[in-house]
This record gives C-alpha cells, structure tokens and sequence, in this order.
C-alpha cells in the first residue's frame, strides 16, 4: 500500500485523527479516500475511487428483512423440531438477543474503536468504523454492507453450533433478531423519525457517542452494557 499525502494518527484514547484527507493505494488501481474521523463532518464522505466498490460498501436497509428474518424463523423451527418445547425455544431466543447486545457492546469498543498504529491499522480502522465518525450523516452507510454481515453471521453461526448442540438453533435465531433490531434501530436513530419515547432516547444517546464522547455511549441497541461496564457519560449534543 502508498498513499498520496501525509497521515498522521492522534496519541490519545478517543478517535485517531487522519490530520489530511489522504488517498491510499490499497492494489494495484484500487484505492481508498480516508478523511479525518475525529470531527464529524456533514453530507456524504467517498470511501473508494472505483465506483462498483463504492456502491459494495453501501447498504439499503430495506434489504435487512429479507436477508436475516427468513434464518431467523427457520432456525427457530429447527429447535421445535428437534424435540424442544416452546418455552424452551423462547427462553433460548431472549437469551441469544441477550448475547447480541454484549457481542454489539463488545465489538463496537474494542474492534471498532481499536487504535491503529501505521497506515495499514488506519485503513483497517476506517473501514471498520471511521467512515461513519467521519461522516455520520452518510444515510448509505448506516447499516452494515451484507459483504461483511452475512459471512460473518456465517462464521458465528458455526461457532454457535458446536459450541451449544441442539439450543443452537433458538440462540442464533436470537442473535440474528438482536443484531437486525441493532441495525434496524441504529437507521432509525440517524433518520430521526422516531416519535417514540424510546426512539428519541436511543438517538439523543447515539448522538452522545459521535458528537460529545465517543470513548462512551458504546451500546446502540441498549444502554446496558455500557452501565454495566461504566461508559456513560456526557452531556446531550446540539443537534
């Protein structure tokens, strides 16, 4: 990888700051635009020179329903027809959305948050999460790219198997409700077309994360976690 300007990344424990907009060759003609991700900034942010990968990094939301609801209700049948009452299948469903909000909690400050060190830990960092610091009003990147969803929905769907046999299937059905309310909730949080007591709480909570302490305010979905671990704080931002 080169890039074409400058990058330097911040020292502190909040966001790495790209101090230029930089365009970095990733391979061959292929090549990414990472702007400062410490300052959120208005409109759209482009994210690769090539248009096709451009539109790959997007998502319409609408897709989310059709993508995740069918192996959601299918995965809960397989535990009704593996021989488990439906009780039992409930319970484990509320325990797999249980598991969702701490694996969202958990991936949103350790993984997206990670501090990168070089220009491949920036790249990395960016398209993990920067590009939604830096441009938190770009409506095409509120929910993640199936590219990366679904195989890693995939992935966690395998571990899930052999780690818990015949409950699988209502745990990862659980999962699966919890990480598409996430991302469902998230939308609608950036939207701001809730009317709902609940809808206005999660965005002014959300909002906390991106415009006053973005090292707090982890959870999306719930604020639970974040208690649980003492990352609440701030005050409401001016939006």
């Amino acid at each position: 990888m080169n890039h074409e300007s400058h990058t330097a990344t911040s020292t502190d424990d909040v966001l790495p700051t790209v101090k230029t907009v930089d365009r970095i060759r990733l391979l061959g003609r292929i090549s990414l635009y990472v702007h400062d991700w410490s300052r959120p900034q208005a409109g759209r942010g482009r994210l690769f020179e090539h248009a096709w990968l451009e539109r790959l990094s997007c998502m319409d939301p609408r897709w989310l329903p059709i993508l995740f609801v069918p192996p959601a209700v299918l995965l809960t049948w397989l535990g009704l027809q593996d021989g488990l009452g439906p009780p039992q299948v409930l319970l484990l469903v509320v325990v797999g959305i249980l598991v969702w909000t701490l694996t969202e909690y958990v991936v949103h400050r350790f993984v997206f948050h990670f501090q990168p060190h070089g220009q491949t830990g920036v790249v990395v960092a960016y398209l993990l999460h920067g590009v939604h610091h830096a441009f938190p009003d770009d409506d095409r990147r509120w929910v993640m790219t199936p590219l990366v969803s679904v195989p890693t929905a995939v992935a966690l769907y395998l571990g899930c198997r052999w780690l818990t046999g015949v409950f699988h299937g209502p745990i990862f059905a659980g999962f699966i409700i919890g990480y598409l309310g996430y991302d469902l909730l998230h939308d609608l949080a950036h939207h701001g077309h809730s009317g709902s007591r609940v809808g206005r709480f999660l965005r002014t909570y959300h909002f906390q994360h991106h415009y006053a302490r973005p090292q707090a305010h982890f959870g999306i979905s719930s604020p639970l976690w974040d208690h649980i671990f003492g990352t609440v704080g701030g005050d409401r931002p001016e939006r």
